[in-house]
């Protein structure tokens, strides 16, 4: 069509937010495309009547029928010769505004019946949306114009911003767009990373230029995951309470928490008195409650008294630490209130049975085998940096210490940003932090749904972040499940597909922003689609998110191919099976098959290997990277199998994984048989130590 030319007329109920026209059926647009009428305005400063054009888009679009019905009888419609326009093809408009001298107005007036409606163009619509260079951010393009490109201010991030999309929808896509366009803009990115879906950003960053090639930092948040560099917490400043409920106690369990409290307690003032910070970490906490559990034990067959009882702690505890006859030191202890309290408190929890305190050693390993928590905790400036984005991967851990690990995470820098502001001591940041919590309903529940500590910091954020230079992006796929409290205060939302009502109703109260006729027409978005609302945008907006460059873990899996890959990875472990079986017996000097492979390895490992494992561990070396290296001297495999890191001591049987403790895993025997199928065991070197151990084979550990 002919620019200038009008495909359509005001014809309907006229208001200054909403109109409705009728459209030529020779240029019908598009649901969502873009219109424009002029208008006579009065735009702020100005003293007479302007000429203006305001943007309206499209949020319907309909054909009515003239002279036909759906009650007409189908052998009459059949018969009728319709010719080609005989209906009426009606759209309603909503107003954007008019752009005058770089901002956008809403006008006063509604447009006159009668006025011609004309489509708007690209340029228009380019200088509608547009955003100074300096601050934009690209993010994609117009639906309805995939040639007129969308961008985000970043200054509209200091009010916060949500993405909200169904699973599926693009909301971690877009999350991606985001880093990369924020890291061109030279931010300090952290990525809470519940699943570490964002860890592959790492391998991908070079994409966006050489330059980029050291602005990732993954930070682990346990020792055996993929990562750059172990987060660290301080059980220094863990409370009772917080130290039981992140070990996984049930807050029922009222004894087991009592004897982690008063073993917290002793094991703090030790570290005090001696001035032995480490005796107050998790090693020393597990040391303390089983000098407990020994000293009831004898004060149980004694008296059965408190007095009896302190005196054997104090001995168990100097036969801990060494201490000898220094009696300086044990009277300092007893003579300590705190102390006291803690030595009481484990008499109570223990006195009847000792069952609690072996409960709480298996709770404080477990927390211990994480590797998170020590006694210091790690400086800030090891993790963020100017330009960088840092993706905290959460990936593998329990509820309750995710949820403490982003707490502590997010208490240290927002502290840290509001003493560098007020010119405070103590640890301080420099530059402003984008915060982007993936899965946030995970992390700031509604309080009648669920208690946890980060969404008492992510209310402050969300409430005085922008103050302070900290400004959080929630992603969630339930709005419904997030605080509404924290939802409504982030100002600026990318709303993807939503179905589900509950979701859209979450969506609408969390802020007046986003018009009724937009949340209808959510569920119809398609993939990769979005509605934009808030200070980050000049005006609300519909985009197509563009493709990313960095790659990221969540993609949908291709059923087909994982079903098929499973298909090849047993081909190979039987392959593997075959191999290790004839290898293992020239090594063991015996006749072995795939049948009776778990005795050979049994053998090998001196301690029972049940067949079940044997499969495992096969399907572990079809699937994923495992290495081997053998100490022949000392008959010791060291290896990994993924992640996990494997010690098998071959003449004693005795093995450490990180993953699985001291019991044979399916990672322990990968490792033994990636070292039988690289033929690292059957070298001249070995025959010796095997005659020798090989005589002794029939004495297996069960």
């Amino acid at each position: 069509m002919n620019e200038g030319q009008p495909i359509g007329i005001v014809a309907g109920d006229s208001r200054p937010d909403t109109f409705v026209f009728s459209v030529d059926p020779n240029y019908i647009p598009p649901l969502y495309d873009y219109v424009y009428v002029e208008l006579e305005e009065v735009p702020p400063g100005e003293p007479e009547p302007r000429k203006v054009k305001v943007i309206a888009q499209i949020r319907s679009i309909r054909r009515v029928s003239i002279g036909l019905s759906p009650e007409h009888p189908w052998p009459v419609l059949k018969n009728l010769s319709m010719p080609h326009g005989n209906d009426t093809v009606i759209a309603v408009a909503k107003v954007l505004g008019y752009k005058w001298k770089g901002r956008i107005y809403y006008p006063r007036r509604a447009p006159p019946v009668g006025s011609w409606v004309y489509l708007a163009d690209d340029k228009l619509l380019e200088d509608f949306y547009a955003v100074d260079e300096e601050r934009r951010l690209w993010i994609g393009y117009l639906v309805s114009r995939p040639t007129v490109k969308a961008y985000l201010d970043v200054e509209g991030l200091k009010r916060h911003m949500a993405i909200i999309a169904a699973t599926g929808a693009g909301k971690t896509w877009t999350s991606i767009v985001l880093i990369e366009e924020l890291l061109k803009k030279g931010a300090t990115v952290l990525v809470l990373d519940p699943h570490g879906e964002y860890v592959a950003i790492k391998k991908s960053i070079v994409r966006l230029g050489t330059e980029y090639a050291n602005r990732v930092i993954v930070l682990k948040g346990r020792k055996d995951q993929e990562g750059d560099i172990l987060y660290r917490v301080s059980v220094l400043d863990l409370s009772e309470d917080e130290l039981a409920t992140i070990a996984g106690v049930p807050s029922r369990a009222t004894r087991i928490r009592a004897v982690i409290g008063g073993a917290k307690k002793v094991a703090t003032q030790l570290a005090k008195l001696l001035g032995k910070p480490a005796l107050a970490g998790l090693k020393g906490i597990r040391n303390v409650i089983s000098c407990a559990i020994d000293a009831v034990e004898i004060a149980k067959s004694q008296s059965k008294k408190l007095e009896d009882y302190t005196i054997q702690f104090l001995r168990q505890l100097s036969l801990m630490l060494g201490l000898g006859d220094r009696s300086e030191e044990l009277k300092m202890l007893a003579a300590d209130e705190t102390f006291q309290r803690g030595v009481r408190r484990l008499w109570l929890a223990l006195r009847k049975d000792t069952e609690p305190g072996y409960d709480a050693i298996r709770y404080i390993e477990e927390l211990r085998k994480i590797g998170v928590y020590g006694v210091k905790q790690i400086r800030i400036e090891e993790f963020l940096r100017p330009g960088t984005v840092t993706i905290f991967n959460l990936a593998g851990l329990r509820a309750e210490v995710q949820d403490h690990l982003v707490y502590n995470i997010l208490t240290r820098v927002f502290m840290a940003r509001v003493r560098y502001i007020r010119g405070l001591k103590g640890e301080t940041y420099p530059y402003p932090v984008i915060i982007i919590m993936e899965e946030a309903h995970r992390f700031i529940p509604p309080k009648t749904v669920r208690q946890t500590r980060t969404r008492e910091i992510a209310t402050v954020i969300a409430s005085e972040g922008r103050k302070f230079g900290v400004h959080l992006i929630a992603i969630t796929q339930r709005p419904s499940r997030v605080d509404q409290d924290v939802l409504s205060q982030l100002q600026s939302q990318i709303v993807l597909r939503i179905v589900n009502p509950r979701d859209q109703d979450a969506v609408r109260d969390a802020g007046e922003q986003l018009s009724q006729d937009l949340l209808e027409n959510l569920p119809g978005l398609n993939t990769g689609e979005a509605v934009i609302v808030g200070p980050v945008v000049p005006a609300p907006i519909m985009v197509r998110i563009r493709d990313r460059v960095l790659d990221y873990s969540g993609a949908d899996l291709m059923l087909v191919k994982e079903w098929m890959q499973s298909f090849e990875a047993e081909k190979l472990a039987k392959e593997y099976a075959v191999e290790a079986a004839l290898k293992l017996s020239r090594i063991l000097g015996g006749t072995f098959d795939t049948n009776n492979l778990d005795d050979a390895l049994t053998k090998l490992i001196g301690k029972r290997v049940k067949k079940t494992t044997v499969h495992e561990a096969l399907l572990i070396l079809a699937r994923e990277h495992v290495w081997a290296s053998y100490d022949e001297l000392n008959g010791v495999v060291s290896g990994e199998a993924g992640n996990t890191e494997v010690k098998v001591v071959l003449q004693d049987g005795l093995v450490e994984c990180s993953s699985c403790g001291q019991k044979v895993c399916a990672h322990a025997v990968a490792v033994v048989l990636r070292a039988v199928l690289d033929d690292l065991l059957s070298t001249p070197k070995t025959e010796g130590l095997w005659e020798w151990w090989y005589k002794n084979a029939g004495n297996v550990e069960d």
